[in-house]
């Protein structure tokens, strides 16, 4: 990896007669600010990360990796491969959901506060093995502080109906159970249990859900607190809740030939009415899934990038480092050096340092072209547009 020490910066900025009268901290600041400047118009590879996102069927919203900044491309993961490429065109959010001219599309998403990937893959070959359409009361049982279960044709996310439980709070715990025809999947282990849930008044703590053989062997997830995008649970909105089952804990006796029923146990929902809806194990396709991390300095302690920026907690060592080239590491320094003339309204040495500047820009941008994809969207469609009726107005 290549990085340059702070230390080796600031003895650099310090040679400069000006900047040794200026207290190192806010020459560490100015070093922040002009990272936080020149990210703002690119990226470099330096920063960039491969990672693996398992895409599914019919799921449009994934969780982002945790030092996510910007997406840079996602493609399969097979090395040789004579099937056509998904080729994803980048969109708006609008777009995205819209889907305007049926093809690939990936967008990157805010809700809350948080980020997250919208992905849409319509040429995914992974199969989906629906175990319930929530439209069969018989199928379902609830106990604990779920006290009854009804068909609702009302309040719907997939078919025609879903399951309405009505919860009283008193145990803290509700469980909700439904059967179905028992099947074999000796494969289950390269899947993922989903489940759409919708917590019409209030969300709960958390909950477990579970693949069962019966009531005494089964497969159960962790602790879920989240949608599987990495959404906080909604109230008043679907959730898509989602489990990898090679992950999940075994109680008993899982008998993979003999599948039969799905639990979920809600901790900590308020009385009220919940909704339950279509269920489904899910085998993924892999997606090599690039993005640029949003670390660029690496403390010293660690092997990769680890922070943000110098500062971090009003605190920096430095023993730290800025993450790149030779060239990155000029830019960034010659911009921070403007910054503290200016601040010291040295004119001479302002334009020095452009000059500098410049040169450093000039040779740094012509070696690595920024590869954070811009939005294509459609300026119009006329199927969506126009209807056939409307033309003949026009033109009668």
């Amino acid at each position: 990896m290549q990085y340059t020490l702070l230390s080796t910066l600031i003895s650099r900025m310090q040679r400069f007669q000006f900047a040794n009268s200026i207290e190192e901290q806010y020459l560490v600041r100015d070093l922040d600010e002009a990272l936080r400047r020149r990210r703002r118009k690119h990226l470099f590879p330096w920063t960039l990360q491969k990672s693996v996102l398992k895409v599914f069927d019919d799921v449009l919203e994934y969780p982002v990796a945790t030092d996510h900044d910007e997406l840079a491309y996602l493609d399969l993961t097979k090395e040789t491969s004579y099937e056509n490429k998904p080729r994803y065109r980048y969109t708006s959010l609008q777009q995205f959901y819209e889907d305007p001219d049926n093809r690939n599309q990936m967008a990157e998403i805010w809700d809350a506060g948080t980020k997250y990937l919208g992905v849409r893959y319509k040429d995914i070959v992974r199969g989906t093995k629906l175990l319930n359409e929530a439209e069969t009361v018989d199928d379902w049982s609830v106990s604990g502080d779920a006290t009854a279960v009804v068909l609702d044709n009302v309040v719907f996310k997939k078919g025609n109906g879903s399951m309405k439980v009505s919860i009283t709070n008193s145990t803290n715990t509700a469980t909700i159970k439904n059967t179905f025809t028992a099947f074999s999947d000796s494969n289950y282990k390269r899947k993922y249990h989903f489940k759409w849930i919708k917590f019409a008044d209030t969300v709960p703590t958390s909950l477990v859900m579970r693949l069962q053989t019966d009531d005494s062997n089964y497969l159960q997830s962790g602790t879920i607190t989240t949608q599987f995008s990495g959404q906080a649970f909604k109230a008043n909105a679907w959730n898509l809740i989602g489990y990898d089952l090679n992950t999940a804990t075994e109680t008993g006796t899982f008998d993979s030939a003999s599948i039969a029923s799905e639990v979920v146990v809600l901790t900590g929902a308020s009385t009220g009415t919940y909704y339950f809806d279509e269920s489904n194990l899910k085998e993924w396709e892999e997606m090599d899934y690039w993005y640029y991390s949003q670390y660029n300095i690496k403390t010293n302690s660690a092997s990769v990038g680890d922070q943000k920026f110098f500062f971090e907690s009003e605190a920096y060592s430095t023993d730290s480092a800025l993450i790149g080239d030779d060239e990155w590491a000029d830019v960034v320094m010659f911009d921070a050096l403007l910054t503290s003339a200016q601040d010291k309204e040295n004119k001479q040495a302002i334009n020095d340092f452009l000059g500098k500047l410049a040169d450093a820009e000039n040779s740094l941008y012509e070696k690595y072209p920024d590869l954070v994809p811009i939005p294509i969207t459609n300026s119009y469609n006329f199927i969506n547009d126009f209807n056939e009726e409307a033309l003949n107005e026009i033109y009668d």
